[in-house]
């Protein structure tokens, strides 16, 4: 069997000058995928035991890739082996399927049967590779789209996760970051074909936040967390730093640089509140820090690092605060709830959201107002409870803080008004009860002066008495008598 292939392959080498008119059909393949070379004959009776003959012509000679011949046997170039075959040939369609193409198969391809014709087929393999393969972040890396056989004049633009990318070249430099991670796609162009290939690229370091100088938003008396988390299983050395104050008092300007002079090296205080990432986290390329109650004066840049591999990594980021501040000049003046945050750059749109709750605790919200104040003109009862201010950015909802208004506040403001409202209630009720005592005072007076007259004369009041004592006897007797005298019944 192997002379007779030999034999074959001897045949065909030599003899090119008969393609030279030959039409050629374009194929493109990616490296590592299956290439298909139509190869579709006319139909016949026959047809399920025609023979065929695929070769392929390198550098001028031409070398059998599949052969079956009219018997049924079926001879195969060992260059390709078993990566090639016709899985259709019953039917008329000998067209060649190549598995796990290589850039080397790229080629010159020719179907032939007897009594039927031949189809010729130019196998374009185009690839993408990256070097290194897998990148670390801040380092160098040559990316580069290749076609072959390379046609021309030849066109190509890259997209970078479905987003055209601004290089056209086929070959490129770039300084690595978290942004060129994702799939890379060259796109080809060429006398009127189109083709693309997508490869993945990963770059190690540090995953979230993707970029510096990212904003964390939290609002006052909350727990925030500072995101860092690592390319999952690198090596790794992490720390935070904490690099600058923030100015909480101005809600539009950003958080202070460092002085002229301040080495990256040094450092200031981190809040009492934060929490270093520990060694039982669930994952140990979370490296993410936690503050457990936001203050006043937390606000400002941190630092998160990292060895990955030998190579420094860091991710600077800055938390913003927010808080609502409350203005009122007196009492009887209306509230104004005012939304402030430590930088507000990224802020396009503030909303106030009223927060209530039903028997069963379901809280239920209702969009008041927008805007970075809210006036509250009349404090009642129905406004005592909770406020929301949520700030949003041109990608949505960036955070939310939230206000209460106490309940002690609103019934104190509602006493004062039912005060002033009965205050003419209480005058009379004044009046009457000064007037009541004064005629009681006058009773005691007149009492007091009538004892006084009668004091002087102690014999007269003898007299007195005893005539009032015998008065009383008389009647008592006179009484007696007259049941003595009543007729028994």
């Amino acid at each position: 069997m192997l002379l007779i292939l030999l034999g074959v392959a001897l045949a065909m080498t030599g003899g090119n000058c008969a393609y030279m008119e030959q039409e050629w059909l374009e194929v493109v393949a990616q490296e590592g995928s299956q290439a298909v070379l139509p190869c579709v004959m006319s139909l016949s009776s026959q047809s399920h035991f025609a023979a065929f003959h695929w070769i392929r012509i390198r550098e001028s000679a031409e070398r059998t890739v599949l052969h079956r011949k009219k018997s049924g046997l079926i001879y195969r170039n060992t260059e390709l082996g078993q990566r090639s075959h016709c899985p259709d040939s019953q039917f008329g369609d000998y067209s060649l399927h190549i598995d796990a193409v290589r850039e080397d198969d790229a080629g010159k391809y020719v179907c032939s049967s007897p009594g039927r014709g031949r189809t010729g087929v130019i196998l374009r393999i185009i690839k993408v590779c990256f070097s290194p393969p897998e990148a670390i972040e801040g380092g160098s890396l040559k990316m580069a789209c290749s076609v072959t056989p390379r046609p021309d004049p030849l066109h190509i633009s890259w997209k970078l996760n479905g987003v055209d990318y601004k290089t056209n070249r086929e070959s490129s430099k770039l300084r690595v970051s978290q942004m060129h991670q994702g799939n890379w796609t060259c796109l080809i162009r060429y006398g009127g074909a189109t083709a693309e290939v997508t490869q993945s690229l990963r770059v190690k370091g540090i995953e979230n936040p993707p970029f510096d100088k990212a904003l964390v938003y939290a609002g006052i008396g909350s727990n925030a967390t500072l995101p860092c988390v690592f390319t999952q299983g690198v090596t790794l050395n992490s720390s935070w730093k904490r690099l600058s104050k923030g100015s909480s008092s101005s809600s539009s300007s950003p958080s202070s640089s460092p002085p002229r002079g301040f080495s990256r090296h040094l450092s200031l205080p981190l809040p009492l509140s934060f929490i270093r990432p520990s060694s039982s986290s669930l994952s140990p390329w979370d490296q993410s820090a936690w503050l457990e109650r936001v203050e006043v004066g937390d606000e400002g840049s941190y630092r998160c690092s990292g060895e990955v591999e030998g190579k420094l990594v860091e991710r600077e980021m800055e938390l913003v605060t927010a808080r609502v501040l409350t203005s009122q000049s007196k009492k009887t003046t209306p509230l104004t709830l005012t939304c402030q945050l430590s930088n507000d750059k990224e802020v396009t749109r503030y909303e106030w959201v009223r927060v209530t709750h039903d028997n069963g605790s379901v809280a239920k919200e209702t969009i008041v107002e927008e805007g970075k104040t809210l006036k509250l003109p009349k404090l009642t009862e129905d406004d005592m409870g909770e406020w929301v201010c949520r700030y949003h950015g041109e990608r949505g909802p960036l955070g939310n803080v939230t206000y209460h208004v106490q309940i002690m506040g609103g019934l104190k403001s509602a006493r004062q008004e039912e005060q002033t409202s009965n205050r003419p209630a209480l005058a009379i009720g004044s009046v009457l009860l000064v007037l009541l005592v004064l005629l009681i005072a006058l009773q005691m007076y007149r009492n007091h002066r009538r004892r006084k007259m009668i004091l002087p004369y102690p014999a007269l009041e003898n007299i007195a008495h005893s005539l009032a004592n015998k008065r009383e006897e008389r009647e008592r007797r006179r009484m007696n008598e007259k049941k003595s005298t009543e007729p028994m019944q």
